[in-house]
Order: structure tokens, then C-alpha cells, then sequence
């Protein structure tokens, strides 16, 4: 039985996807349709969840692993995790996923797969088949069959079959992202496929030829995952060896230099999502041609997507418009017009806006938080608590519990405090204290302290809870 590990590649930020994608909480960890629906990760890894797959490996950075372990455990999927101390590329992301496996087969099938992407159809066929030539040492990337001239997109040509593995063909050339005139050409010619980001090889091939091209960055992600040590969501690679590897793109090192690179064409439906326009393409209509998420209500409007994360959004009489709604951020703007969201993101980071960088508030497995107030003096936290879960809340000076709603179990130095809704306590400056709702309803509490300067950093309200 042929078994392949999925790589997924959770790197990126995905600013076009803005408000809803974020620095903190990019676009891999959205949900694909909306508030209750997967995520483009979760996707990424039950895509895979069928025999002749092994256990997922995922490549993630270290402020993203608790997101990743999070959402792991929503979909009941155990997983190894390699944590980047900083972002590298694909190249020595696939590299180090590719040395954690070497020690216990050299033969080891590696499927890399992008976890940002939407793919309908057999994927998983074609990737079956093609073991057997990576088995054999080739280096086999996966082409979709473009629908449209795509300047945005890089491009595989076609140099013929390869008799000994139906199916496989030899790569004549890559065309990265070509001009409108030249991506023209390439469609009409019939002989050129969308990159798709996705591959499979062996650990021993990619690593040999990684080392053909780039030894010194082989080198040092070989001294970076010998130093690599347990952490509480995975294995955190070093940082100091990590960061002598040249940040270079798998393709752009290896597979645009090697004679062992080999294409197969998908017949799936794949999108990698770039913009909102891509996202309306992708999503189910109405009748009105209307992609509607959340709680809208769309009158007299025709071909147009409408997110609400949170409250109730309306819309009247409005054509080819994309809403998007969030708790500390709206976006309009006209379908087709959408690959300028980045310039909005870019600006806002520039501006050093919180909304660039981070939601209010943050998904745990116990519950949620948000953070309501943060200054250099004062911070105030809303938590929600899960029906029997607990958080603990780590030692700040001045910090205050409010019960707003339900009954909160306080364990703290050995004894157990109990209040009801409306009653309020001040905690231990020097100890955390443990908050169990014991009950079978949501339990809501505010989290008041005289904060530290640290209150202004990010994603520092979702720290204090763990």
C-alpha cells in the first residue's frame, strides 16, 4: 500500500483576502464559506484523509502553531508540526519537512500542498498514480489546465509523454507570471498549464538535489533541525541556523534547474483564492447570482458577495459589489476591482493600524477572547468560556474578574472560589489563576488589569489565556 505524507505549507499572509485575512490570522486559517464552515487548512488536510495517506506533516510559523494545533484538534486530525522561527520560502520549509523524515526512510513520499488553496475533483488519483515515478527519483509537479489567460499565475510547458509512466510528461520550460500578450499565447497554444503549487518526490530526491543547487542552505537547515526542540504545538526549529538558509521558492532553486523535474496534468477544478473576485467565483450563487455568508439580507441585488462575521448586514439595490464585514473593519469594493485590497493592507500596516495586523478577537479551544481596551495602563478582555472548559489566566497587576454571565469555578493556591453572575474579585498579582465553567451554558467574563506596555503588542490579549 503506497503512503504519502501530506506537506502542508502554511506560510503567507494573504493581504488581498483583507479585512477578513490578517498578519496574526492570515488567510489559511479563514473559513472557506463563512462563519461555521471549514477552513482553506482544515480543507487542505481532510482533502487527504484516505488511504494510501499517512499522517500529515505541517510547516508552520511559530506565532501561527497554537492556530494550527487549534484547528487540528477541531477536525479530529493528529499531525506532526515543524515550527519556522521566520519565514524562509517554500524552499527551506519543504527542506527541513524533508530532514524530519529522511532518518526514518530516505523513500518517504512527500506531497506538498499549499494550505491557502481550493481544489475540486480526484486530486488524489493523480497523485496515486504518480508515486511510482517518484518512487524512481522524478521530481513530479501537478499542472492545471488554465481556463483564462492568468498573468497573475506562473506557467508549465509541456515537453511530451513519458512512455514509461502513463501520464507523466517531461517539463519543456516555466513561464513565471508572463504578460497578457505572452499568457495569451500560451492558452491558445493548448500545451501550457497554471503552476499549482503542489508536487511529489521522495525526501532522499528533493534533499539531493537541494543540495546540487544550494548546499550551504542544505547545511543549514540540517544544523537547524539537529538543534530543533519539543514546544508545547510542536518541534521548533533554531533560529540562529535557520536564518543562514537562503530564502529561495522550492521551484526557483530546484525544480527550474533539475533534469529530474517531471509534469503531470489535473482535470480538477483548482483556484488558489488571490483576491475577493476569486473567492465570489468560487462560492456557490443564488439565483440572483448572489454569494450571501452570515447573517445578510440582500434586496434588489444582483451578482454580488456579502460576508457578515458578526452582525446583521443589509444591501439594496446594489450590482457587482463585494461586502465584506467584520467586527473592526469593512470593505467595499466593485468585483474586478479587488487585487487593490493589498494596497489597502499594505497602507494600514504601514500606518501601523491594529486592523492590519490582528481581530479583536481570537478562537481557542476552551472558548474565545477579545480584547476590548489595550493601552500602556489599562487592558480589558471579554472571555467566553465553553461548557466544561477552563482557561487559565495568567499573574497581571491590578487584574479584576467580572462574571457577566453563567458561574465561574476560581482555582488558585490550592482552594476554589465560586461566582455567580454580576459578582466580581480581584486575582493574585503573582499567580494564575484557573476559570472552569463547570455548567452546561456559555460562560462570559471581563478581565481587567492595570497592564503592562506589552498590552499594546500584538495578539498579547489571546497570550495572557492558555
Amino acid at each position: 500500500m503506497t503512503t504519502i505524507t501530506p506537506l502542508i505549507i502554511c506560510g503567507g499572509n494573504g493581504t488581498r483576502l483583507w479585512p477578513v485575512s490578517r498578519v496574526q490570522s492570515p488567510k489559511q486559517f479563514q473559513r472557506v464559506a463563512g462563519p461555521g464552515s471549514a477552513s482553506f487548512f482544515q480543507s487542505a488536510v481532510q482533502r487527504h484523509r484516505i488511504d494510501g495517506f499517512g499522517r500529515p506533516l505541517v510547516v508552520t510559523g511559530a506565532r501561527h502553531a497554537r492556530t494550527v494545533s487549534d484547528q487540528l484538534q477541531q477536525i479530529q486530525c493528529d499531525a506532526d508540526i515543524l515550527c519556522e522561527p521566520m519565514g524562509r520560502n517554500t524552499g527551506p520549509a519543504v527542506l527541513a519537512a524533508a530532514l524530519h523524515l529522511l532518518p526514518r526512510d530516505p523513500q518517504a513520499l512527500i506531497l506538498v500542498v499549499p494550505a491557502d488553496h481550493v481544489i475540486e475533483g480526484n486530486l488524489n488519483e493523480a497523485v496515486l498514480a504518480m508515486a511510482p515515478a517518484a518512487r524512481d527519483g522524478r521530481i513530479v509537479t501537478f499542472g492545471i489546465t488554465p481556463r483564462y489567460a492568468e498573468t497573475g499565475f506562473g506557467y508549465i510547458t509541456d515537453g511530451g509523454a513519458i512512455e514509461a509512466h502513463p501520464g507523466l510528461h517531461r517539463v519543456e520550460g516555466f513561464v513565471e507570471k508572463p504578460p497578457k500578450d505572452r499568457a495569451e499565447a500560451l492558452v491558445a497554444g493548448g500545451s501550457a498549464y497554471w503552476a499549482s503549487g503542489i508536487s511529489l518526490f521522495t525526501a532522499a530526491t528533493i534533499v539531493d538535489e537541494y543540495r546540487r543547487f544550494d548546499a550551504a542552505t542544505v547545511a543549514a537547515v540540517e544544523r537547524a533541525m539537529a538543534a530543533a526542540v519539543p514546544a508545547r504545538q510542536g518541534l521548533m526549529i533554531d533560529r540562529d541556523a535557520f536564518a543562514e538558509a537562503v530564502a529561495g521558492a522550492t521551484e526557483s532553486v530546484v525544480f527550474e534547474r533539475t533534469d529530474r523535474i517531471a509534469l503531470c496534468p489535473l482535470d480538477v477544478s483548482w483556484s488558489d483564492v488571490g483576491s475577493w473576485t476569486a473567492m465570489y467565483g468560487i462560492s456557490k450563487r443564488n439565483r440572483q447570482g448572489n454569494v450571501l455568508q452570515g447573517d445578510v439580507l440582500a434586496l434588489e441585488t444582483q451578482n454580488s458577495m456579502v460576508r457578515s462575521d458578526s452582525r446583521l448586514v443589509t444591501v439594496v439595490g446594489m450590482s457587482d459589489v463585494i461586502v465584506i464585514d467584520t467586527e473592526d473593519a469593512l470593505l467595499v469594493a466593485r468585483v474586478g476591482h479587488c487585487q487593490s485590497v493589498k494596497q489597502i493592507a499594505e497602507h494600514l500596516k504601514a500606518q501601523q493600524r491594529a486592523e492590519a495586523e490582528r481581530h479583536l478577537g481570537t478562537t481557542r479551544e476552551w472558548g474565545a477572547v477579545k480584547q476590548m481596551v489595550a493601552s500602556a495602563h489599562f487592558s480589558m478582555s471579554s472571555l467566553t468560556v465553553n461548557p466544561g472548559a477552563s482557561v487559565s489566566i495568567l499573574p497581571l497587576p491590578g487584574a479584576e474578574l467580572v462574571v457577566v454571565n453563567g458561574e465561574a469555578r476560581l482555582g488558585a493556591g490550592g482552594g476554589t472560589t465560586v461566582l455567580a453572575t454580576g459578582e466580581r474579585t480581584v486575582l493574585d498579582p503573582a499567580a494564575a489563576v484557573r476559570v472552569t465553567n463547570a455548567t452546561d451554558a456559555p460562560l462570559e467574563v471581563l478581565h481587567m488589569a492595570n497592564a503592562a506596555s506589552d498590552a499594546v503588542e500584538p495578539d498579547i490579549a489571546a497570550a495572557r489565556y492558555a
